[in-house]
């Protein structure tokens, strides 16, 4: 073999061997990149692609609430000590309707609700860098991002809240958000959490057998 094919071989097997390392390089990175994204940015931007999610916050069976969106719609459905009520918001308006004696009251150009709970999660995520750790729930291990001075999805508030001594865990199993727990000092409230990104129209409808109020 003359020295012109060694050099052309040693040039071509050089040429292999970074392309090679390159994809090793590449795709080490993006896996790396993935597995130490916070868990709840990744929820966020799930949320936010087509603005359609359901997601139910449960303290217990009398106190809980799912919040809807689908667009430019949502559905807020509270149970409160056992009481239920609903937000639909739909069309630049809030319908709140009163399941205790089926009738709805309409608020003109009022859709605060829509994004409410979007922004906060938003606002808590840029706000900071999460602490990260583990723990056992129910007998299973979760891993939690934990976020300071927020309390936000506190649900039973006994007292006033100092957010100086508060903060958030949110607990996930793979991606999926599973528990949040607020923390106040030696207090601690703990809520189950149900995420999914299926959701109906019929939830932006007011009941038929609702009369206005």
């Amino acid at each position: 073999m003359d020295k012109k094919k060694i050099v052309i071989i040693s040039v071509c097997v050089l040429v292999a061997l970074m392309i090679i390392g390159a994809i090793i390089y590449f795709t080490t990175r993006n896996v790396t990149e993935s597995a130490n994204e916070d868990k709840l940015s990744k929820m966020y931007d799930k949320m936010m692609q087509d603005e359609t999610y359901s997601i139910t916050f449960t303290l217990n069976e009398e106190n809980k609430y799912t919040v809807s969106r689908k667009g430019n719609m949502a559905n807020v459905d509270m149970y409160s000590d056992g009481n239920r009520t609903t937000h639909v918001i739909k069309d630049g308006n809030t319908n709140l309707l009163m399941y205790s004696t089926k009738t709805y009251y309409t608020y003109q150009n009022n859709e605060i609700e829509l994004t409410e709970l979007a922004n906060e999660l938003n606002e808590i995520i840029q706000s900071q860098e999460p602490e990260k750790g583990k723990e056992e729930i129910d007998g299973k291990t979760y891993n939690y991002e934990e976020y300071k001075g927020t309390s936000y999805f506190l649900m039973n508030a006994d007292e006033e809240i100092s957010e100086d001594n508060t903060s958030t865990r949110f607990y996930f199993k793979g991606d999926e958000l599973k528990y949040i727990k607020t923390i106040m000092g030696e207090k601690s409230e703990q809520i189950q959490v149900n995420v999914s990104y299926n959701v109906g129209n019929s939830l932006f409808e007011i009941p038929a057998d609702f009369q206005e109020g």
